[in-house]
């Protein structure tokens, strides 16, 4: 059986915890090539919505511009907190995802 297989039965997680669950924060960090794929997109947005911002700044439409990264900030991390939550491991850590890679010789 392949190593990155998922049977039917198990989910696929793209994120994981960062604390152990003892600890009251709940960062997630990703483990799976998707997760990071998610958190490219909102850093991409992020930087659309600050391009947005200082051209419009710069265009005499500060206001606008304020909004539209304001915009874009609210819809990128939206999005990625969906995701993160729908898709993270809330009982394992990134140090047991790490622990479990197979290491690369």
């Amino acid at each position: 059986m392949d190593v990155g297989a998922v049977s039917m039965t198990q989910k696929e997680y793209w994120f994981a915890r960062r604390f152990p669950l003892g600890d009251r924060r709940r960062a997630v960090a990703p483990v799976h090539w998707k997760g990071y794929v998610v958190a490219i997109i909102f850093a991409v947005a992020l930087c659309i919505g600050g391009v947005a911002f200082a051209w419009m700044g710069a265009s005499g439409y500060l206001m606008q511009g304020i909004v539209v990264f304001a915009l874009a900030a609210l819809v990128g991390g939206g999005w990625f907190i969906t995701v993160a939550n729908a898709k993270a491991d809330h009982t394992r850590t990134v140090a047991d995802y790490q622990k479990d890679k197979p290491q690369r010789v």
